[in-house]
């Protein structure tokens, strides 16, 4: 009799009479095998064990949280893997862990609304009653739950009773909770979806695929200190009433109301930049959440939201807070709910909403009247529901207002910039505010929100379904890191390829390569932490030490025609942080030789030069979740290479600067923490994260990085310019946040930005154009913020920005516009500045529609300056019941009293007397201020040694 089935044997006997199974039954080695499951999936998995091959038969009657829990903890011992359950429902009568590297996996068919759920399905026992019980699944950092359903077979739908969170990513008193996965999840009837603990802090929580009905919150996020990604959500009752299990409510039953009730969709708290894309929330109380921390308080969420959906629910997206910093969402459709976007009591910040449609039974829009939001509508429409904004200000330009009159209602203490908007009947603004408002129907000139192709996580496996293990016979290549693997990889690469492809597989350790290694066509090299992170210790290390101080020499792995690389992680194990800043050069680590080649999950840390798409063409390369840290280059794309994609970089100085902690591994070449700061401070300096060239119709999204000289680089290669198109970039801790030194005709555009600049240097800029540049880059929804010296320098062609928001525009000046460089700002917020422009900068700055402070320019000599307001709201005349035009506005500005937008004006008249008693020392003040300002502009000099900030900012 085998081992395997004595063990099987003993197994079945101890669950049969004890319904447990013996600490040491899961103690054996791995199988590994590639798993070909019942429905489609995305890539390719290697499991390590079954759990029906130890005694979890998914009956949904025997309980086998022992077997799960047992299996897991051998995979967190031997270094990370996946844990296989197949097609079944499994009962888990308590809770289970998930330890660092490990993924438990099922089989998973994406759910339709209304119809039965199949596949994998863990059922839910423990907690009922208590909220604050242990969840269901509780995950350390760089683990992933996937492809499975959870049903709480005892939630009735006429009787919904509280239970723990299903997932928690975050285990309570353990150091780290970074990057933990949960994709392709079917919540059945979960009270709680997923929640981002509260008591441990981390960063970037990965969330894509979530759908089910969800009770009481869907997924709440907070306590996050690095950018997550929740994307690809559906929620709605449909999908318990439809899922042909036990105790499943019909459809249009009292658990609706419940839920249109009590339910939330999403929950954003401290969310520090969060992404959050292709979100569907119907028949909630709430669907979007934007709300004060409960971890941290005093922290609000900011970040970007594209595509979302909302039907149904009582209110689509209700702000309780609005972030300083500014939050974006573009996209955004409201259906058939009462009230479409409400902005609570006492916010503030800027709200962007770009591109959106709004059909509501009461509100569209509301805004408190204690609110000081200024909230940006661009290019949206709103169909049904009014729009009542009582506080705050709002900007509405080139949208179209359908709904019945009087369309817009601005009163108490609100104001407004309304321009080139259309109306389906006649105009009809109801402005009873104290506030003078500036309304102009004209057109508006602003080009069209441009569309973005839907970012699906896409398909890519080799040419055959066939699995080599690099550490078996005859390979036999050592996962000691000591041993040099270089002939045994390539050799199982090469057995692969001459067989019609496969996928080459390696198991968890550290695999040391002095020499290259090539990937042939038709091949996966596939290492066993195929999760989206940054490298934090477990899974498969390929460890490069060929061409030291030879950057010109062969990259380090090169990737066929038609192949690929996923759940890897390479490491310099000479790169010391000692040597820096006379850091070593290597040639590029990653290089595609062709096209069609695909980069997933992929961690760098301590690499010189990042992936090289230059070099070869490489049309249709595919770039997900490529992470960690590069000193140089991270990426570089052009050789002429069109139609590629790179979504989801997401690189920070940290994971190299903090890698002897035991939360990002504890690297042998590692900085000390006290010793690190050369590591942030040659990424400053030396560091260009993304450069384009010579390439067409580029895609990026959703790509981040902290800590470089420059984010994103476009650059002229054998006379041509990139051309394509960017949703949700994010850079923070830059020098220069953007670069642009060359595009292709079509120019380039980039929606949901998020910029960050800091340290005040003389060179530090959200965005500088090049002399050379000849084309146009446009902005539509971006947020900038930090401590450059100036925000902007165009030198050459044309900067359009659209719903834009300058926190701090520059701590000297905005912009700084030279040559034939033309600056085109609509619709947007720029904070308070010592001066809008350099000298002679007016001609070429044109700027309508905005809250700007025009200090220290003359306005009568820009190129345009129409309907713009400043950050002062100005009180009507007592006796002016009139809507203002903006000749109107000029001339009340000249004999009205200032206050802060939006302003609470005490109506009492000896008051409004003393501040009229005021006015002419003010305009005296303003006068000298104003002389003063221009000869500073006119000399054009700046002593930088006594002004902004100095330190950098370490995230």
């Amino acid at each position: 009799m085998s081992k395997k089935l004595l063990m099987m044997l003993m197994l079945i006997f101890c669950i049969a009479h004890l319904g447990v199974v013996p600490v040491s039954a899961a103690k054996t080695a791995p199988e590994w095998k590639l798993i070909e499951p019942a429905y489609e999936t995305a890539d390719t998995f290697v499991a390590a064990y079954s759990v029906r091959d130890f005694g979890a038969l998914g009956d949904g009657e025997t309980d086998v949280t022992a077997i799960f829990q047992q299996l897991l903890d051998e995979l967190g011992t031997l270094g990370g893997g996946t844990l296989f359950v197949p097609e079944g429902k499994y009962a888990i009568k308590g809770s289970l862990l998930i330890p660092k590297g490990v993924t438990l996996r099922g089989e998973w068919s994406k759910p339709v609304r209304g119809q039965p759920v199949k596949g994998t399905i863990l059922m839910a026992y423990a907690g009922r009653g208590d909220e604050n019980a242990a969840p269901l699944v509780t995950m350390e950092p760089s683990s992933a739950i996937r492809d499975l359903s959870i049903w709480y077979p005892e939630q009735l739908p006429d009787q919904i009773t509280p239970y723990p969170p299903a997932i928690v990513f975050g285990k309570p008193n353990y150091f780290g909770n970074d990057f933990c996965n949960a994709k392709n999840i079917t919540f059945i009837n979960a009270y709680t979806g997923l929640m981002f603990s509260r008591e441990n802090g981390g960063s970037s929580p990965v969330l894509n695929g979530l759908y089910g009905t969800l009770l009481s919150r869907g997924v709440e996020i907070d306590n996050i200190a690095d950018v997550g990604r929740i994307e690809w959500i559906d929620f709605s009752p449909d999908y318990w009433s439809g899922s042909g299990l036990p105790n499943a409510p019909a459809a249009g039953s009292a658990y609706e109301q419940w839920i249109y009730e009590n339910g939330t969709g999403i929950v954003m708290r401290r969310n520090d930049w969060s992404y959050t894309g292709y979100i569907t929330i119907d028949g909630y109380n709430r669907g979007f959440h934007l709300g004060p921390s409960i971890a941290s308080p005093g922290s609000i969420p900011n970040g970007h939201n594209y595509e979302l959906t909302f039907t149904g629910n009582k209110t689509a997206i209700y702000a309780e807070t609005v972030s300083g910093d500014g939050v974006m969402f573009t996209r955004v459709h409201i259906q058939d709910g009462e009230t479409g976007i409400a902005v609570g009591p006492g916010t503030s910040g800027v709200f962007q909403l770009n591109g959106s449609d709004i059909n509501a039974s009461l509100h569209a829009i509301a805004v408190d009247p204690t609110s000081q939001t200024k909230l940006i509508v661009q290019q949206s429409t709103v169909a049904g529901g009014d729009v009542a904004v009582a506080g705050g200000t709002l900007m509405a330009s080139d949208s179209d207002f359908n709904n019945a009159a009087p369309q817009i209602r601005i009163t108490d203490s609100a104001r407004a910039i309304l321009t080139g908007n259309r109306f389906s009947g006649t105009p009809d603004i109801e402005d009873t505010s104290k506030f003078i408002s500036t309304i102009d129907h004209s057109p508006v000139n602003m080009a069209k929100l441009p569309v973005f192709p839907d970012a699906v996580p896409e398909t890519h496996k080799p040419a055959r379904m066939a699995l080599y293990v690099a550490t078996e016979a005859p390979f036999r290549a050592k996962n000691d890191g000591k041993t040099d693997n270089t002939a045994a990889i390539q050799a199982v690469l090469d057995k692969a390829a001459a067989e019609g492809g496969g996928v080459v597989f390696l198991p968890p350790g550290k695999y040391k390569v002095l020499g290259h290694l090539t990937v042939p066509t038709g091949v996966e090299l596939k290492g066993s932490v195929d999760n989206s992170t940054v490298p934090t210790g477990p899974g498969s290390v390929l460890e490069a030490y060929a061409d030291r101080d030879n950057p010109k020499g062969e990259p380090f792995l090169k990737l066929s025609e038609r192949s690929g690389v996923r759940g890897i992680t390479i490491n310099y194990p000479e790169q010391l942080a000692s040597q820096l800043p006379n850091i070593a050069s290597y040639p590029y680590t990653v290089q595609a030789a062709g096209k069609d080649v695909y980069i997933i999950n992929v961690g760098l840390r301590a690499v010189y030069n990042g992936v090289d798409l230059f070099t070869h063409k490489a049309d249709n390369h595919y770039l997900d979740f490529v992470t960690g840290h590069v000193f140089r280059n991270g990426v570089k794309v052009g050789g002429g290479s069109e139609g590629g994609k790179i979504y989801n970089m997401h690189f920070n100085q940290i994971v190299y600067a903090a890698g002897s902690e035991s939360k990002f591994g504890e690297w042998p070449n590692a900085p000390s923490m006290d010793n690190n700061k050369p590591v942030y401070e040659y990424g400053y300096n030396q560091l260009d994260f993304m450069i384009l060239g010579d390439v067409k119709d580029e895609i990026l999204y959703n790509n981040f990085h902290y800590g470089s000289r420059s984010g994103l680089l476009l650059a002229e290669e054998n006379g041509r310019g990139p051309t394509g198109i960017s949703v949700g970039l994010g850079v923070d801790g830059a020098q220069k946040g953007l670069v642009f030194e060359g595009a292709g005709e079509a120019g380039f555009d980039l929606i949901n930005s998020q910029i960050v600049s800091i340290d005040g240097g003389e060179e530090t800029r959200y965005v500088e154009i090049g002399e050379r540049f000849a084309s146009e880059i446009r902005f539509y929804s971006a947020d900038f913020w930090g401590a450059p010296m100036y925000g902007v320098t165009v030198d050459n062609g044309n900067l359009k920005l659209q719903a834009v928001h300058f926190r701090n525009p520059g701590d000297w000046g905005f912009a700084k516009l030279m040559n034939d460089g033309k600056l085109y700002l609509d619709n947007s917020v720029i904070g308070s500045t010592k001066a809008l422009l350099n000298a002679k900068g007016e001609p070429k700055l044109f700027a309508q529609s905005s809250i700007i402070n025009s200090i220290g320019t003359y306005v009568k000599e820009m190129g345009l300056w129409r309907n713009n307001q400043t950050h002062n709201a100005f009180a009507k005349a007592a006796e002016s019941t009139s809507k203002p035009t903006p000749a109107a506005e000029e001339k009340a500005v000249e004999t009205a009293a200032p206050t802060e937008a939006p302003a609470h004006s005490d109506a009492n008249t000896v008051v409004r007397n003393w501040i009229y008693a005021g006015i002419g020392l003010v305009v005296v003040l303003a006068a000298v201020s104003f002389v003063l300002i221009r000869r500073y502009r006119g000399s054009d000099k700046r002593d930088h040694n006594h002004g902004g900030p100095k330190s950098k900012e370490m995230k």
